[in-house]
This record gives C-alpha cells, structure tokens and sequence, in this order.
C-alpha cells in the first residue's frame, strides 16, 4: 500500500524541491543588478568607504543599461568618489566581491568586502584590515610590469621560508621590480591573495579607462 500510493508522490516531492533549491542557488550565484538600483549591500559599502551612500549614483550608459569594465559588475559614483563592484576568483570561482574606492588622484582609497566564498581562516584572512590596508594609495603604474623587469617575490605574512619561496609571482601579476608595489601576500591563502591583488588592478584598470573616454569625449 505505502509502495504504491505514497512513496510516487512522496519521491516526486522530494525530486521537486531539490530542484527549485538548485535553481535559486544557481541564480543567486550568477544573478548581476542591472538595473540601475544601489541594493543594500552596495549601500553599506559605500558607507565603509566613505562614511555615507548619500548622492552616488549607478553610472549608466546613454541606452540605461549599467556601465561595466571587464571583470567590473558596476560603477558609482557621487561625482568626486567614485568606486568600483568588481568579482574575482580566489581559491572559489567568483569567490571575491569586493567594492573598491578610487579617488580624484587615481589612487585606491578603501576596499570593503560585499561577499567572500573563500576558505575559513585561510583565504577569508584576506579581508583582515592588515591586509586590506596595503593597497591604500596604490596606482595603475604602481601595479605594471616594467618591460624586461624581474619578477617580484610577494612576501608571506606568516609561514616558514618553504612557504615564502612558494609565493613567488610572475610579473604579470605582481609588476616589475621597479613597479613601487610588492604583495604582501597570507601564507596558506596564495590564490585568495592573488584574487584580492586582481580585483585591485581591475578596479585601477577600468578608472584609467573611464578617465580616459572622459578626456577624450
């Protein structure tokens, strides 16, 4: 009896809620605002940064769509700070969502974390303020490779010389030796610490960008 008039439907259920999970997790993880709108957490955000989300504005593109830079979700911006969503991978895919403040100078202000997936008590040290902290005042130039420049080799926080000679990163990563910026890397969390450097230099990248469509236009 159980067999035949319970357990189908019962299956069934189960089979349909374990769908409807996955498809609210897979759209959470691949949702983008294009709206237009500052959500909440970009509120707080700005607020970390800045000290308040009052008068910034999601720049928009002449059609209304949201403006977006390679590897940058959005920018805002109240007309003299301007910062900058942007999604890197870490250790997780997109593991690093982070809003980054440039100001007038080109230069990186703050950084204040909106999500991180990466690993607990390893990767999720990089939002520690001692390491947040070292991209203050860091530029564009200061995070280009010299051409023919040695590799830098980013220096662990903690570890032993085993771990350190392990941080090693390429120029492309870590700039030229003359670049004025070396990372200072968490021992046991190299990709979280890469991913943390990327998301600074796409932030950078995409100032200059803008900046320069600006001066041009």
């Amino acid at each position: 009896m159980f067999n035949e008039r319970i357990k189908p439907p019962l299956v069934l259920t189960l089979i349909c809620i374990i769908t409807c999970g996955l498809l609210v997790a897979a759209y959470q993880a691949t949702y983008v605002d294009n709206t237009g709108v500052i959500t909440d957490e970009l509120k707080s955000g700005l607020t970390e940064l800045y000290g308040s989300a009052d008068g910034f504005e999601m720049l928009k593109n002449a059609d209304g769509s949201v403006v977006t830079y390679e590897g940058v979700d959005s920018v805002i911006s109240n007309g003299e700070n301007t910062a900058f969503e942007v999604t890197a991978d870490g250790y997780s895919t997109d593991g690093i969502h982070v809003l980054i403040g440039i100001d007038q100078s080109g230069s990186v202000s703050g950084i204040s974390i909106l999500s991180l997936g990466e690993t607990p008590g390893l990767g999720s040290r990089v939002q520690e303020e001692s390491f947040l902290n070292q991209f203050r005042g860091v530029t564009k130039e200061m995070t280009v490779a010299e051409e023919g420049g040695e590799p830098i080799k980013a220096k662990a926080v903690w570890g032993t010389r085993k771990r350190i000679n392990e941080l090693e990163f390429d120029k492309e990563i870590s700039g030229g030796s003359g670049s004025g910026f070396a990372l200072d890397a968490i021992s046991g969390a190299t990709f979280s610490s890469r991913g943390m450097y990327s998301a600074v230099r796409t932030a950078l990248n995409a100032y200059g960008e803008m900046k320069g469509a600006e001066d041009n236009g």
